[in-house]
């Protein structure tokens, strides 16, 4: 019995607390991005020779993947709007999108790791996966429902020849 109360309490706030595309992705990877700026100020950065080129490359590429993404949508005429993929007109699988089907998040890891290279932050390598975990939860699962309902068997199509991330 008071497991039975336990349990829908913890249910009540779980659906209080739902945070389904909720947050928009860049928010959150902007927070990842500022714990592991300071987690390299309080735990020993790591050093190699590189590390600041390798760090710029990543920066570099994850941006221009994620400028080229947005422009892909927007060429083809629907929403970029993380927090209502139910605006979504069109299903996008070309260019970047034939890669992966999440190139902005996974632009947006990039950037992390291209932070966590930089600034030497072993935790930023911490911070990552659970960034990741995150958007598979809160962001890309809601995502994948609602394009499954407006697109039905083309996105099935699609999700058979393209992965979540790469």
């Amino acid at each position: 019995m008071a497991l039975m109360l336990f349990y829908k309490k913890f249910e009540k706030i779980e659906i209080m607390m739902n945070l389904e595309t909720k947050i928009p992705p860049p928010i959150v990877a902007t927070i990842s991005g500022i714990v592991i700026s300071a987690s390299s100020t309080i735990i020993d950065p790591f050093e190699f020779y590189g590390a600041k080129l390798i760090a710029i490359l990543f920066l570099t590429l994850s941006f221009t993947l994620i400028v080229i993404s947005i422009k892909k949508f927007k060429h083809a005429e629907t929403s970029v709007n993380p927090i209502n993929p139910k605006l979504a007109t069109k299903l996008v699988t070309t260019g970047t999108y034939s890669v992966s089907r999440n190139p902005m998040y996974l632009g947006l890891v990039g950037i992390l790791c291209g932070i966590s290279i930089f600034l030497g932050s072993w935790f930023g390598f911490l911070i990552i996966p659970t960034f990741v975990l995150y958007l598979n939860k809160y962001q890309i699962t809601p995502e994948e429902r609602t394009m499954n309902a407006l697109f039905k068997d083309e996105y099935l199509s699609y999700c058979n020849k393209v992965t979540r991330w790469l």
